[in-house]
């Protein structure tokens, strides 16, 4: 894992987004009375690339509030103080602080009148590393609001080079569960960095399972989000495991999910709120804090064996002893030589359980070819576009659903397909397939796979690829005609030919594949 993780599905667009205001936050310093404002800022900064800006770098954007419930505070004015940081880190500043262009010496900002509800600081401090800091080097930013009739109200950033890189234990699948019991588990995370991490959170997500435990020092969105955050340092190098087992409710129609758990690093901290109501829930609807006892995090022994690498997801796959009837169906592929048709394949699950993983395996009839879907020439919206199918080898497509596959639900999709030649007997296949990794019970596999019947009229009747000489020769003599076996090698290298072709597929996945 990177500093700070990065995911593909809506639930960790979800954490990124809002993990860093919600959860990331160690206890608030006390506040003075009538303190001149109220501020959030990153209680540690790792600047883990040279340079600032997207390609690394470090920016603190600072809003402050006024202080002591006031709507407005006058004559606010801001002294950053950096010192601490020389031959570590430098800052760039404008605006309001003036022209600084990385440096460590005191500065005041005259910021004026600070409004409740309104952006007070229109830019941001810039950070970067000194040259020649070497990794684990840190020292402190510190900042100093005053006005006039208020105490002055004081945050530091800790600003370290380089930063902590987080790693999951891999866990084994947990396979025959029992429907609608449970199980349970204990997370490991260790630090594989070379700075420590002062402060890290925990993502938790599964497509169904139940989160049994309210745990005080983590959130819930509904059954399926979790996020907890922990104010303990992981040094570098070493393990850390949970103090106490994870229990996950499966429910009864499960067949097989997954549960994940990926830890990331964030911190914010201020004064003047409770860090729990901090944020609406118009953020993240149906967001709850626990209310149960608090969930730690202890040292443990051992190496860095066992632990996910830099970009991998820390994933539990999870089947049980339910069971789900997949049924295959494709309709009938017909029409003249030259011409393109569609035809709608489809998964049905009869239930009893639901089934995530399930997929088609589609192989076009000899003498066909699938006609892929062109993406929208707008580049911006490419991004939007998935095709739900991909071409496998052989010249099989794959075709899978985005979603877990309920009882009683049909999920179809529709190919184009064109009929290049009109080949002896051809016929395709549609088959039902499930991942290794996702093991499903289907009590009934006989109704997995169906043909593709094909009905092509119009040209030559050619003879299937790879049919042995002697049978040729005897078609051609009972009707083929002289130009049998000619046109069966020309229609084989026909079919080769378009098997050579670049085939354009572009699938984006806009999800993390539970």
């Amino acid at each position: 894992m990177t500093v700070i993780r990065s995911t593909a599905t809506r639930a960790a667009a979800l954490a990124l987004l809002f993990t860093a205001a919600l959860f990331g936050a160690s206890a608030a310093p006390a506040r003075a009375a009538e303190a001149a404002v109220e501020l959030h800022v990153p209680e540690h900064a790792y600047l883990t690339k040279r340079g600032v800006g997207p390609t690394g770098g470090y920016r603190i954007w600072l809003d402050p509030s006024p202080g002591g419930g006031l709507a407005a505070r006058t004559g606010v004015q801001l002294k950053v103080d950096a010192s601490d940081l020389a031959g570590t880190a430098r800052l760039r500043t404008r605006r309001e602080c003036g022209d600084h262009t990385w440096t460590t010496q005191p500065f005041t900002c005259d910021l004026g009148t600070l409004t409740r509800g309104k952006r007070n600081y229109p830019d941001a401090l810039y950070i970067e590393a000194a040259p020649g800091a070497r990794a684990g080097a840190h020292g402190t930013i510190r900042y100093t609001f005053s006005a006039p009739g208020s105490a002055d109200a004081t945050f530091e950033t800790e600003v370290w080079i380089g930063g902590a890189d987080l790693r999951e234990r891999v866990e084994k699948p947990r396979r025959d569960l029992t429907a609608g019991g449970d199980f349970t588990f204990t997370p490991r995370v260790r630090n594989e960095g070379r700075v420590p991490a002062h402060g890290f959170g925990v993502e938790f997500s599964s497509p169904r399972l139940n989160f049994r435990t309210k745990y005080s020092n983590c959130w819930y969105a509904d059954t399926r989000f979790a996020y907890c955050w922990f104010d303990r340092t992981l040094d570098p190098g070493r393990s850390y495991a949970f103090a106490s087992p994870i229990t996950v409710g499966v429910p009864g129609e499960t067949v097989n999910s997954s549960f994940q758990y990926n830890a990331y690093l964030s911190g914010l901290t201020g004064n003047g709120e409770d860090l729990a109501n901090a944020y609406t829930t118009d953020a993240v609807p149906g967001l709850k804090r626990g209310k149960g006892p608090e969930l730690t995090v202890r040292a443990v022994a051992g190496g860095a064996s066992g632990y996910n690498g830099e970009y991998d997801l820390g994933e539990t796959k999870v089947s049980t002893t339910q069971t789900a009837d997949l049924k295959a169906g494709a309709g009938e592929l017909a029409g003249r030589t030259g011409t393109t048709t569609d035809v709608t394949f489809s998964l049905r699950n009869t239930g009893p359980g639901r089934v995530y993983g399930a997929y088609m395996e589609i192989t076009p009839p000899e003498g066909t070819s699938v006609v892929e879907p062109t993406p929208p020439p707008d580049p911006d919206n490419e991004l939007e576009w998935q095709w739900e199918c991909s071409r496998q080898s052989r010249g099989a497509y794959a075709c899978s659903p985005d979603h877990p596959l309920e009882p009683g639900e049909n999920w179809e999709t529709t190919l184009k397909f064109k009929l290049d030649q009109r080949v002896r007997d051809a016929e395709g296949r549609l088959a039902l397939k499930q991942g290794s990794t996702r093991p499903a019970k289907d009590p009934h596999p006989g109704d997995n796979a169906v043909p593709i019947v094909t009905k092509i009229t119009g040209g030559p009747l050619v003879e299937p690829r790879g049919k042995p000489a002697a049978e040729t020769a005897k078609a051609a003599s009972d009707g083929g005609g002289p130009g049998g076996p000619v046109l069966a090698a020309g229609a084989g290298a026909l079919v080769v030919a378009a098997g050579l072709g670049a085939l354009w597929v572009r699938r984006i996945k806009a999800r993390r594949r539970p």
